[in-house]
């Protein structure tokens, strides 16, 4: 098994809402987490429904030859997905 220093969404319910919390810090929609493909890590951004039967995404920005120019997609997280904070993040 391979070492990705990375760990999992986990969803925690207080005060009867749920959130999900990554290497034991909440994460909030809008937040910047790094998403471990094969290749390595990609940085994007996290975004949630606040419905705990719909899984989160994952919002990325690929650069393309040009000036400036990326193509955007998204990827809604599986449960299991190798996810961490990006380096420098406090």
């Amino acid at each position: 098994m391979r070492n990705h220093h990375g760990d999992v969404l986990v969803l925690v319910e207080r005060n009867g809402r749920a959130k999900y919390h990554l290497a034991g810090k909440p994460v909030t929609g809008g937040d910047p987490i790094d998403l471990c493909f094969s290749g390595g890590w990609v940085t994007g951004r996290y975004e949630w429904s606040g419905d705990a039967h719909q899984r989160p995404v994952f919002h990325y920005a690929l650069e393309l030859i040009g000036e400036g120019e990326v193509a955007e997609g998204t990827i809604t997280l599986p449960e299991g997905a190798v996810l961490r904070w990006p380096v420098g993040a406090a």
